[in-house]
């Protein structure tokens, strides 16, 4: 076997302390925040629905890096991981710097332009978080890249001790940029931006002197190879289309939310980052099935591909399933500490259960076997499939449900959840197939 138990573990437990204590870190963030107004949860969590469409672009390309780079040390060459690997982290700051580019120029039509009906204070503290976001994109692009880089050979603790460092600067620079210098979504925004910087440099250090199988000492010079960069695109491209058309439908489904009220955005804000929290396992361990999938089938080892996927998803269902039952037990208390008013708590307590619920049977089947499907090159099918059930279900029923049921914004709620459970199912069927072996192209 490729993989022995202890390298499983040395593997995964990290990644999921990692998204656990980012989670964590998410919700304090969100806390102190909070402090300020409900104007200013309002206003970052528009901007956050923005950074989570770059971001999946992001997480495209540092996607497609990683499954080249283990699919080449799945084959023993570690002279083509290292070319895959120097050429992710060129790709990446070119992309990122565009990326950032264009949303300087054109920040006010984004802005305005997706979210014109929300309240014009809502909407300025919007503007000036977009502002510390955007400028932050590259830095978080190589602390991605790099990161990715170590997991790919089997190194997630470096990773993990890299971006608890970072929470711990966001944690401290939020407290003294919010409570002692009361900045504000200013003082939010500048400790985000300053943690990435510091935290990408410093990872960037570690992989640049780094001695095993991945080393890009000669990073700087070592040129551009169209079949590398070919190689990498090739799965970047359709899970980046993937992941942006997703959520750009998010962001539509957003405007929704939006034109319920500033209570509807605070609470749905809310209940976004404590369910974020409890996907976090499953997310980490998503992760995980990409390093280990894209291995074996490097390899050329398909039923040890598909022994580690049944039994990492097993140990999904379980810390998952764990995180939301402690969800739906904690939703209140967890709400409260937001300090929003009694409607707010109400609504956001109850979306946070019913996610919970939902989480518990549908999320690893429709995320996790998707990742799967993905480190064995099947990037097309899992792309059309997200885009199918992303317009049918999240925005096509959020549009449907607002037009016919009088429940508010939890409506949006129940349409993604009719999305997760089409994705389970069509990908628990591809995965027990045989359609998606021998699809490596290296």
């Amino acid at each position: 076997m490729l993989f022995d138990r202890k390298q499983l573990v040395k593997l995964i437990v990290p990644l999921v302390c990692e998204q656990v204590i980012m989670g964590t870190i998410g919700i304090a963030d969100m806390l102190m925040v909070a402090s300020v107004g409900e104007t200013a949860i309002s206003g970052i969590s528009l901007i956050d629905s923005i950074n989570l469409l770059f971001n999946s672009m992001f997480a495209a390309l540092v996607t497609g890096g990683t499954i080249v780079c283990t699919q080449y040390l799945g084959k023993r060459e570690a002279d083509m991981a290292n070319l895959a690997a120097k050429h992710l982290l060129g790709i990446s700051l070119l992309f990122s710097l565009a990326v950032a580019g264009m949303c300087f120029l054109f920040r006010r039509m984004v802005v305005y332009g997706l979210y014109g009906s929300a309240e014009p204070e809502v909407l300025r503290q919007a503007m000036i978080y977009f502002c510390f976001s955007m400028v932050s994109y590259p830095f978080l692009m190589m602390l991605d890249s790099c990161g990715a880089i170590f997991r790919s050979m089997g190194n997630a603790a470096l990773p993990f001790s890299v971006s608890f460092f970072m929470s711990i600067i966001n944690i401290v620079l939020n407290a003294v940029f919010i409570f002692g210098l009361h900045w504000g979504v200013f003082g939010a925004g500048f400790a985000t931006f300053l943690a990435r910087a510091v935290s990408s440099a410093a990872i960037f250090l570690f992989l640049y002197h780094h001695k095993g199988a991945v080393r890009i000492q000669s990073f700087f010079g070592s040129g551009w190879h169209g079949f590398m960069v070919k190689n990498i695109l090739k799965l970047a491209v359709p899970t980046g289309l993937e992941d942006s058309i997703f959520h750009i439908g998010k962001l539509l489904v957003q405007g929704i939310v939006t034109s319920y009220g500033t209570a509807a955005i605070a609470a749905n804000a809310v209940a976004l980052t404590i369910s974020e929290f409890t996907h976090m396992p499953g997310f980490a361990i998503g992760l995980a099935l990409i390093t280990v999938v894209g291995r074996c089938v490097g390899a050329g080892e398909i039923q040890q591909a598909r022994y580690y996927v049944k039994k990492i998803t097993g140990v999904s269902f379980l810390v998952t399933g764990a995180a939301a039952v402690l969800s739906w037990i904690f939703a209140g208390p967890v709400v409260g500490f937001y300090q929003m008013n009694r409607e707010t708590w109400e609504l956001a307590s109850e979306i946070v259960r019913w996610q919970a619920v939902a989480c518990l049977f549908f999320w690893v089947p429709a995320f996790n076997i998707s990742d799967a499907l993905r480190a064995a090159s099947d990037v097309r099918f899992t792309m059309a499939v997200s885009m199918i059930s992303m317009w049918v279900f999240r925005v096509g029923c959020s549009t449907l449900f607002r037009e016919i049921l009088d429940i508010g914004v939890i409506c949006v709620w129940f349409a993604m959840f009719l999305d997760w459970m089409f994705r389970a199912v069509v990908f628990l069927i591809r995965f027990h197939g045989s359609k998606w072996e021998g699809r490596m192209f290296l």
